[in-house]
């Protein structure tokens, strides 16, 4: 699997400049093994915090709503590090276990792709 997320990478780079963790979710479409983002549809963090979020419930319904009124599908979460590297922390596999799907985390400088196998998290290739 990889991802392809285009000039979606420096919006993420930018987000991770923000003083709380930013959070949304990916909406796209998959084709083959190519996971391809078109939209960062930011979600409020309820918990206003440098290391960890919460999206807002009601937004992320409205996430799903968006994507499937513009033919698309939520494929994965988007969130940043305040800190590098940008590596899921045991919360965000927690997470991952409740969202399946590419997980696109940004720190300052850098974005990596994830996505959750038997468990465990895996990087996978990010392609612009």
């Amino acid at each position: 699997m990889k991802a392809s997320v285009g000039p979606l990478r420096q919006v993420l780079k930018l987000l991770a400049l923000a003083q709380n963790e930013e959070a949304g979710l990916v909406i796209g479409a998959r084709r083959g093994d190519t996971v391809y983002a078109y939209i960062l549809y930011r979600t409020d963090n309820l918990k206003q915090s440098p290391e960890e979020f919460e999206s807002d419930p009601w937004q992320v319904v409205q996430a799903h709503r968006a994507a499937e009124k513009l033919g698309l599908e939520v494929v994965g979460v988007y969130h940043t590090h305040t800190a590098c590297p940008p590596s899921p922390s045991g919360k965000d596999v927690e997470g991952m276990k409740r969202w399946p799907g590419v997980w696109l985390i940004a720190c300052p400088g850098e974005v990596k792709a994830w996505t959750l196998e038997e468990e465990t998290p895996v990087e996978i290739e990010l392609e612009e």
